[in-house]
């Protein structure tokens, strides 16, 4: 039997769904919405107690929804990305954060359907399919980095550039956020865009590794099956293409060789120069060395050698001890920020769907604003575009 919507039986309907869809138990969500007795929730969840609007507003502030999606507007299942996280991830951890991620691609969507903004994800879809990569996988992934890598003009050091580029050019989502037993997950989406999820603990050059995967799964996303992909817990295929895919992209072949020219004396090859390579390309010392034995410069032994070597690994931390904080990423991408600033200016979003946006207080906006540059004279207009 259907429910007739915006009353206290279909709102405490879409309550449990999103509650659930946070992974939160009945108890958990209650005390976070500062209810005495976990029992008013579950009153108000059944439709046997109305809902204020105070509360109703503090409950899709928690579950990460909007108020229409309470009381009776038609919205789809959430999209469920595809996640690479440990075997032992529970899953009400991975609930709370597909629900994050997603309120974050559904604003950001928002800002971009209000600016009339075009994306441009499919651009870079390939055309192959999975028999393709049944003949030679490797083969193919490397082929498909070195044609990114020309299409999106990623340079001599792609690590420097492959985020800005996704983000500004391609129009990717990409947010970091502290993940605790996960490494990440990528989504894409007809109403949402591509999306990318990147755990912001990780150190520079895993984060730019971590990109770079998530791009061969975005590309390829209509290859593979989720059962053939897995969710990260063993390598399989597709995530072994994703990983080469990744490493040759970071490290183009003609590049690699120039710096290694560069690096080395006399032709010789040293654990420093490997170091110092991965320190340049903005990678691990792990990734060279497996890159440098897919273009033959160093074979499968002596790699395995390398990377068993408690000294080696020693040496490669201690060179790397200044850069661990280097570069720290932000929450919120530059862009999407500035999509925000600009909604707000031009009327198109109220300010307290702005400090919601941007995790801010509405008292902070005017600060914010000016320190984002957004100030009104630069809205006069001095010319018809």
């Amino acid at each position: 039997m259907s429910v007739q919507k915006s009353t206290p039986e279909y709102i405490g309907q879409r309550l449990v769904s999103a509650r659930e869809a946070l992974g939160l138990t009945i108890r958990g969500a209650a005390k976070k919405l500062g209810f005495n007795n976990y029992q008013t929730l579950s009153d108000i969840e059944k439709g046997k107690r109305n809902i204020n609007a105070h509360e109703l507003v503090s409950m899709a502030k928690l579950y990460g929804r909007t108020l229409d999606y309470f009381l009776g507007q038609e919205t789809a299942p959430d999209p469920v990305p595809l996640w690479r996280k440990p075997a032992e991830t529970k899953e009400a951890e991975t609930k709370g954060i597909q629900r994050e991620f997603l309120e974050f691609l559904e604003q950001y969507s928002n800002l971009e359907r209000l600016l009339k903004l075009k994306r441009r994800w499919k651009d870079i879809q390939t055309g192959h399919d999975r028999e393709d990569f049944l003949q030679d996988g490797f083969a193919l992934a490397h082929k498909l980095a070195a044609w990114i890598h020309g299409q999106l003009d990623l340079g001599t050091r792609p690590a420097c550039n492959l985020l800005q580029v996704l983000e500004n050019n391609l129009r990717f989502k990409i947010l970091h956020l502290p993940l605790a037993g996960v490494s990440g997950a990528c989504i894409v989406d007809n109403a949402l865009g591509v999306g990318i999820l990147i755990n912001e603990h990780d150190a520079p050059w895993r984060r730019n590794f971590d990109l770079a995967h998530e791009l061969f799964h975005v590309i390829t996303w209509d290859v593979f099956s989720r059962e053939e992909i897995g969710e990260g817990t063993k390598k399989t295929p597709p995530e072994q293409y994703a990983d080469a895919f990744a490493a040759s992209l970071l490290l183009p072949e003609d590049h690699l060789n120039e710096a290694l020219e560069e690096v080395t004396t006399d032709g010789v090859i040293r654990l420093v120069d490997v170091v110092e390579l991965a320190k340049d390309f903005g990678v691990s010392s792990e990734v060279v060395l497996w890159r440098l034995m897919g273009i033959n410069v160093l074979k499968r032994s002596q790699v395995q050698k390398i990377l068993s070597d408690p000294d080696f690994r020693d040496m490669d931390k201690k060179l790397r001890e200044g850069l661990y904080q280097e570069n720290p990423p932000t929450r919120f991408p530059g862009r999407f920020i500035s999509l925000a600033c600009r909604c707000l200016m031009e009327g198109r979003i109220s300010r307290g769907l702005f400090a919601q946006y941007v995790h801010i207080h509405r008292a902070e906006i005017d600060k914010f604003l000016l320190t984002e540059g957004f100030v009104e004279q630069n809205y006069e207009k001095i010319a018809s575009a």
